[in-house]
């Protein structure tokens, strides 16, 4: 007999680790291999749970309709998992009808389980007339690279439901479906900013010079999405594109990522306005971080920081939930001291990354090494730059981005 107990503390945990798992994405003190061992750990109590047969189900089934996202999540993978039919199909049923924490914990865990069932569950919701469903469903497909005709994205993009118009541009992007870039560019002037918004990502990754310009648009209007797209001009690296992130530092609800923008655009001409961001209280230490992008100096190491009292005086100025703690905060006259001694190792003309010229080799080694964000950023750059492959699904478990980057590696 399989002590109840057993089981609940295999959910608690399984819930818990979800959310440290969901957290860490964005979390810079993960790379990949810490990444690793939160799933290992999860994926123990997982199979703790599969292993625990009826009892556990009888736990789990009531989660699966109105537990928290984590325990849906754990409910669904273990319910797929199983095998067994009739759980299976209560999977495909409940995601069918799904909405909030409860749609968005099962399509956690059909995104990642191992199960060869998945097709079977989500294809019939690519028809659902519940926008969330179908989207789910579109996002489901795009993230397992799984097979999908053109005409349903085709009918996506064409919605007025602005989630089911992001999940199809989305999994366009992730499919390399070139013949939807005329729809892809159609759905950059929709209403809604997110839908624009992954149409720019996914026309970025089919070459559509429409969505370049409709991103630089987006930049110098100020629109809702100007903030992410923003981030897409770094990425891409064009020279051109330097003043136009400069002049957004003078914006509050662009400054911050116009900064980090201008670190992964990785070109010496941004570096001044960089430097001169340091002396900004709120900026500073992200400021310093896209200084790192850039040069690959280690701030701490070579002694650019601010003194120990200065930098105490600022962390007790901030908000407690501060998105760049851990970060160091940088001294601007040492930061701008050694840029004048080590500025002339820096070809104006080249792009850099870390210190090193930018090269798809490069963006291979950070996916290797990277802090998460890092990673994430890599991952669409190497597709930006390698139009022949889907885009590293650096959300997915570890085993997967695993095998996919070596993949990469050998080729």
């Amino acid at each position: 007999m399989i002590l109840l107990d057993i089981l609940e503390e295999h959910l608690e945990e399984a819930d818990f680790l979800f959310q440290q798992w969901t957290n860490a994405l964005t979390d810079r003190a993960y790379d990949l291999d810490g990444f690793a061992e939160l799933e290992e750990r999860l994926l123990a109590h997982l199979d703790g749970l599969v292993l625990g047969g009826k009892e556990a189900w009888t736990l789990l089934e009531p989660k699966l309709a109105g537990g928290e996202v984590g325990e849906v999540f754990a409910a669904a993978f273990v319910a797929v998992a199983s095998g067994e039919p009739a759980r299976i199909g209560l999977v495909q049923k409940t995601f069918a009808e799904a909405e909030g924490p409860v749609l968005d914990g099962i399509r956690h865990a059909l995104r990642h389980t191992p199960s060869p069932e998945i097709e079977k569950i989500v294809r019939p919701s690519l028809h659902s007339e519940k926008g969330a469903v179908r989207a789910a469903a579109i996002d489901l497909i795009g993230f397992r690279r799984l097979p999908l005709e053109s005409r349903l994205l085709q009918a996506g993009l064409q919605e007025k439901d602005p989630l089911v118009v992001a999940a199809a541009a989305n999994a366009a992007g992730r499919l390399r479906l070139a013949d939807l870039k005329n729809e892809i560019e159609g759905a950059l002037e929709s209403d809604a900013a997110s839908a624009r918004l992954e149409a720019m990502r996914a026309g970025l990754l089919l070459k559509s010079e429409r969505a370049l310009s409709r991103c630089r648009k987006a930049v110098q209007e100020r629109a809702e999405e100007g903030g992410e797209a923003i981030l897409l001009l770094g990425l891409l690296g064009h020279p051109e594109d330097g003043l136009l992130l400069v002049n957004a530092l003078g914006e509050a609800a662009l400054a911050r990522n116009a900064v980090m923008s201008l670190g992964l655009l990785g070109r010496a001409a941004g570096m001044e306005a960089l430097i001169q961001c340091t002396a900004d209280p709120k900026l500073a230490r992200w400021a310093g971080e896209a200084v790192r992008t850039v040069t690959g100096v280690d701030l701490e190491k070579e002694n650019l920081v601010a003194p120990k009292a200065e930098a105490k005086a600022e962390e007790e100025d901030e908000l407690e939930d501060d998105p760049d703690e851990g970060l160091p905060v940088p001294d601007p006259a040492k930061v701008e001291a050694w840029w004048r001694k080590n500025a002339s190792r820096f070809d104006k003309k080249a792009r850099y990354r870390k210190g090193q010229p930018y090269s798809p080799q490069k963006l291979i080694e950070l996916l290797h090494t990277g802090t998460l964000p890092e990673r994430h950023h890599a991952a669409l750059e190497f597709a930006l730059i390698d139009s022949k492959r889907s885009p590293l699904e650096t959300r997915a478990f570890a085993a997967r981005q695993r095998k996919e980057m070596a993949d990469l590696k050998s080729s």
